[in-house]
């Protein structure tokens, strides 16, 4: 596994330091506190810059991925990247201190490396539509449309044709600019917001771009050469689609086949860390019937209130149900799942046993 370096700055450092190093690097940057590792910053947390960045300290705006050990393996990795929008993901040792950084790209090359990316289109996994502005356009005009999409990035057009991409990095970064100095109103004509300036003085003009007739391995392999995650689909020219390392990790989980697939959505910064442990709840209490019931997938949803966590399963295979849990801790909600799925599976086993035995005996 290929370890990237990343800056780690101590938990009580100003925000305005961490968005300068995701600026230079593009990724992230690791959060510390007395030395062991805490969370990281990356562009999501541009979302959250005030007028002053520099009076915020980093630990109050860290999100907290999954984390990843030496040992951890592709697989793990690929999945956890799954598991939300994590540009990366920190590597730690067994002592709870920053090793450095992994990126999408590090595990796209290791999966291209073992030949398991596909070689069919690219029509066949990319995202439509492709969110887009004009040049022409003011930069309120892309926030606005950024939020009505709910995306952090848009393509920029000249005439129809992409020319480059503005992003939340791009906004952040007048925010990380040094304020020039006040001069006496009767000085200084009224001052324009920043939204009220032209795009062409913000977006980036180094879109990485690909042939709707190209397959999957190609846009993978331009990815790790540009070092990006996710590149647009042009066809005749003009967009057509955007694919992304992640659509390529859910293609190769999906196509797995070693073990039924389990879903868990829902969780938080605070309850992602109980990954492994619920997928692994329920695992166990589908062992012994997965082959009989040909289970192919399992869905996990989690949702937390007040005062009690719900969970969620849907089961899907040759009979499709769901069953549903509640209880005062995640563990605890996880445990009663677990326990009544084995019940259901028992219970289908023990009906379909005196269903034979009456039919052998002639009963029905």
């Amino acid at each position: 596994m290929e370890i990237k370096n990343a800056l780690v700055l101590d938990g009580n450092e100003p925000l305005s330091k961490a968005l300068s190093g995701v600026l230079d690097t593009g990724t992230a940057v690791i959060v510390s506190r007395k030395g062991k590792y805490y969370g990281i910053i990356d562009d999501r947390n541009f979302r959250k810059v005030g007028e002053n960045p520099s009076k915020v300290k980093c630990e109050t705006v860290v999100v907290k991925p999954p984390v990843i050990n030496p040992e951890t393996s592709l697989w793990e990795r690929t999945s956890a990247f799954l598991l939300g929008h994590f540009k990366a993901l920190p590597v730690i040792n067994e002592n709870n201190k920053p090793l450095g950084i992994i990126t999408r790209v590090e595990v796209l090359k290791e999966l291209r490396d073992i030949k398991v990316i596909p070689k069919i289109s690219v029509k066949q996994l990319m995202n439509t539509p492709v969110y887009t502005i004009e040049e022409n356009s003011r930069v309120s005009d892309a926030k606005s449309k950024m939020r009505e999409y709910n995306a952090r990035r848009l393509v920029v057009l000249r005439r129809g044709k992409p020319i480059g991409i503005f992003s939340t990095m791009d906004f952040a970064s007048f925010a990380l600019k040094p304020k020039r100095k006040e001069k006496k109103a009767s000085q200084l004509p009224s001052r324009r917001s920043v939204e009220d300036e032209a795009l062409a003085n913000f977006y980036r003009p180094d879109i990485k771009t690909i042939d709707i007739k190209a397959t999957v391995d190609e846009a993978a392999a331009l990815m790790i050469k540009k070092e990006v995650s996710n590149v647009v689909v042009l066809s005749e020219g003009k967009p057509a689609g955007v694919i992304s390392a992640l659509d390529i990790f859910k293609w190769i989980q999906s196509k797995a086949g070693e073990e039924t697939m389990i879903e868990i959505s829902g969780l938080d910064d605070n309850t992602r860390r109980y990954y492994d442990d619920i997928k692994n709840a329920m695992a166990n209490a589908i062992k012994k019937f997965t082959e009989s019931y040909g289970i192919r997938k399992v869905h996990v949803h989690i949702k937390k209130t007040k005062s009690f966590y719900s969970l969620h399963i849907r089961v899907e295979g040759k009979q499709r149900f769901v069953i549903s849990s509640e209880g005062p801790s995640l563990d605890e909600t996880v445990n009663m799942a677990a326990s009544e799925l084995k019940k259901v599976f028992r219970r289908k086993k023990g009906i379909e046993k005196s269903m034979k035995v009456r039919r052998k005996g002639g009963l029905i």
